[in-house]
């Protein structure tokens, strides 16, 4: 127990306290994933619904930085929509699980879901949509 508690208190003093999981500024966080083969055939489609959120801050950050956003009224209120996409080829045989949205070295958005094995020359579409409140 002893080593527990230190190493708990050990983590937050270094690391600060565990990151929220939820936002709810975040109204909505979609995402699409296109798997083609090199021929441009779909071998899968994904819509993940596991999102981890690791840093509030960097979020917020990472969609500021964003220029293409759009204002919605959702039931009265105001929200800006962000909706953009990533391309990823892979260049040999690996795993996908996750992905994730990066600011300033950090992952602060990942999204979990049951892999696939990527071929080279596959190419991954990844689609975001997310609504933050005014």
């Amino acid at each position: 127990m002893c080593f527990g508690t230190f190493f708990y208190a050990y983590s937050n003093a270094i690391l600060g306290p565990a990151a929220p999981t939820s936002d709810p500024s975040l109204k909505e966080i979609t995402v699409q994933i296109q798997v083609r083969n090199s021929d441009g055939v779909l071998v899968t489609y994904i819509e993940p619904t596991n999102f981890y959120l690791s840093n509030m801050y960097l979020i917020h950050k990472f969609l500021d930085e964003k220029e293409n956003k759009s204002i919605i009224t959702i039931d009265g209120k105001s929200y800006e929509q962000f909706e953009f996409e990533y391309n990823h080829v892979d260049r040999s045989r690996t795993q996908k699980a996750s992905y994730s949205l990066w600011q300033d070295g950090f992952g602060v958005l990942t999204t979990r879901y049951n892999g696939f094995i990527g071929e080279p020359g596959d190419l991954q579409k990844i689609s975001w949509k997310i609504i933050r409140a005014i």
